[in-house]
């Protein structure tokens, strides 16, 4: 029997799935062709265009996504789901490719076997056929166990038939209905828990039902890589499916280049849905179609949206706590013609990692943003490439890590890293400082402008108090000799009268300035311990231990005696790290303590 070919026809060869874009002759050539986009975008010559005649459009918008054929080219054979399962979990053939004549296969028949193989399903519980190498029975050993529970069809609970030419055709157009219920997939693993679908011969939605209504204990499913022909559904198919759906918590529908519309519309048919990913869609703008209102979880990972605001309709999920934006082109919270969007209290954690962030005024912005926000992930971004402190020096990860975290106050994890009192206490007075040093290396007209550029500069104030800014006469060059070296003044313990200052290159390693000290004040280099005095000054708790007797009053209040400034403080740390890791500016005072 022919082939019929039509558009949206799924096909497969040489285990390369494809889609029928067209079916005709092309100008230049003899006979009848069909155009083809294939799954995997690398795998044609061109996008549908020949010498300059285009004769279909592909989803995918690779230049190498499609193949013209000839009709005569015989396909792979389409499987059913319990054909597939059987090849991926329980062949029988998986010993026949053996041709070496010293090895010879024995069947271990037992009474009985002719009469169970009349069962389909029965020839897979056959026991083990033991494999001899010379006459001598070689044993696998553990693999036996495995097999045997893997071609216990009955009692899979995670089913992966990925790639496996699968098609379901009894359920297409009316036939699913029509059709009355099955129980085929039912019989074959009813304790199924996860089914993986991708990368199959489906060509509508309903296929893919008619599997799931079988599987009662189904709780997450993903069907990526299909380019589904059909999506739509009646009233009486759409309840249908919600009975088949409804255990399903978790859903993966990537690289189906679905239209968002589309895609928005399936999520609802799965009533109970918490999860849900829709990676790899090349989505650029999310319209105004919603989503289920009961995800939790959703993933957006490799599409090409470039501002926040284009994600406006996702402002609407009112149970929104995890969102997925890794490896976007998100550059801006808003553009011109958008207002900002402002998502649920309820989203806690955002990963922007991979992105194109390249301001501040972007980190700042999260916060207003996403109100709720108390984990993310901001990583390889463009922002973090090319730190630099007010006086130009290059400034490291760390920094930007630190700089980041003081940004937003309500953060409790970022890039994965929990934020304990202490680094957030060092990353808001570092913060601070900086602050202070932009506005110490700008003209003194513009202070105030720097100051109201930094939203959270008077919450830092009235928690660490005001920096001094101190203002320099003799501006440096900071493209000279000059700024690339900081003058330190080194003093012995609590003494201030053994001291010495020099003058050494930013790049000094901390163990190249451990032994300067070392030789001048006679002290093993490893002997001592350098802290930094920033000269920045921060609000403290006082605990009773550090209150004499005279300090405290009982009907003094906790506001009135409980806080006192004091001087932050930043151990050298020995190692490779470089001396200006830990100072900022071109001048330092460096208390030496001996261990």
């Amino acid at each position: 029997m022919a082939t019929e070919f039509y558009t949206g026809k799924r096909l497969s060869f040489d285990n390369q799935p494809c889609t029928v874009r067209y079916h005709g002759e092309v100008q230049g050539t003899k006979g009848v062709w069909l155009g083809v986009e294939w799954d995997d975008p690398t795998r044609g010559k061109h996008s549908g265009e020949h010498q300059g005649t285009r004769y279909f459009t592909c989803l995918s918008p690779s230049p190498t996504c499609s193949s013209f054929i000839r009709p005569t080219r015989k396909p792979d054979t389409p499987r059913s789901f319990v054909s597939a399962l059987k090849s991926k979990y329980a062949s029988e053939e998986e010993n026949a490719e053996f041709e070496d004549p010293d090895v010879h296969i024995v069947f271990n028949h037992q009474p009985g076997d002719n009469a169970r193989s009349r069962d389909p399903l029965q020839k897979l519980y056959q026991p083990i056929r033991p494999i001899k190498f010379s006459g001598k029975v070689a044993e696998e050993v553990g693999f036996d166990k495995i097999r045997r529970q893997l071609a216990q069809l009955s009692e899979l609970k995670i089913v992966i038939l990925d790639g496996l030419c699968m098609w379901r055709p009894e359920a297409r157009g009316g036939g699913w209905l029509e059709g009355g219920e099955k129980c085929d997939v039912g019989d074959a693993c009813p304790k199924a828990v996860e089914l993986d679908l991708s990368r199959n011969l489906f060509e509508e939605w309903r296929e893919v039902a008619g599997i799931c209504e079988q599987l009662g204990e189904l709780r997450s499913l993903r069907v990526d890589g299909t380019r589904f022909r059909d999506t739509s559904l009646t009233d009486a198919e759409q309840e249908r499916c919600l009975k088949a759906f409804a255990g399903i918590k978790s859903l993966k529908l990537e690289e189906n280049l679905l239209h968002w519309e589309v895609l928005a519309k399936l999520t609802h048919l799965f009533p109970t849905l918490s999860t849900f990913s829709a990676s790899s869609n090349l989505y650029t703008v999310l319209t105004a179609q919603t989503l289920n209102p009961m995800i939790t979880d959703l993933t957006l990972e490799d599409n090409l949206i470039k501002s926040l605001s284009d994600l406006e309709s996702l402002t609407k999920l009112p149970n929104l706590q995890r969102l997925i934006l890794k490896s976007n082109k998100i550059s801006e919270i808003t553009h011109a013609r958008a207002s900002m969007p402002v998502f649920s209290p309820t989203v806690r954690e955002v990963d922007l990692s991979f992105n194109e962030i390249s301001t501040w005024t972007f980190i700042e912005q999260l916060a207003h943003v996403f109100p709720g926000l108390q984990s993310l992930r901001v990583s390889h971004n463009p922002l973090y490439e090319a730190l630099q402190a007010p006086d130009g020096r290059a400034l490291t990860a760390d920094d930007g890590y630190m700089l980041t975290l003081a940004r937003l106050g309500n953060l409790k994890t970022l890039n994965h890293s929990p934020v304990n009192e202490k680094e957030r206490l060092n990353a808001e007075t570092y913060y601070l400082s900086m602050i202070a040093k932009e506005a110490q290396f700008a003209p003194a007209n513009l202070e105030e402008q720097i100051l109201k550029s930094h939203p959270r500069y008077e919450w830092l104030c009235e928690e660490y108090g005001k920096p001094d800014v101190q203002r320099s006469n003799n501006a440096v060059n900071p493209n000279s000799l000059a700024a690339r070296l900081i003058r330190i003044h080194f003093y012995l313990g609590t003494s201030k009268s053994h001291t010495f200052e020099t003058e050494i290159p930013m790049s000094s390693t901390a163990y190249t300035v451990l032994g300067i000290v070392g030789k001048h004040f006679n002290i093993k280099p490893m002997k001592c311990r350098l802290i930094c005095e920033t000269g920045d000054w921060m609000s403290a708790r006082k605990t009773m231990i550090d209150m004499g007797d005279e300090d405290w009053d009982s009907d003094d209040s906790e506001a009135e005696i409980g806080m006192e400034r004091i001087m932050r403080e930043v151990e050298i740390v020995p190692g490779t790290r470089s001396i200006g890791t830990w100072i900022d500016g071109t001048e330092a005072t460096v208390r030496v303590e001996v261990k």
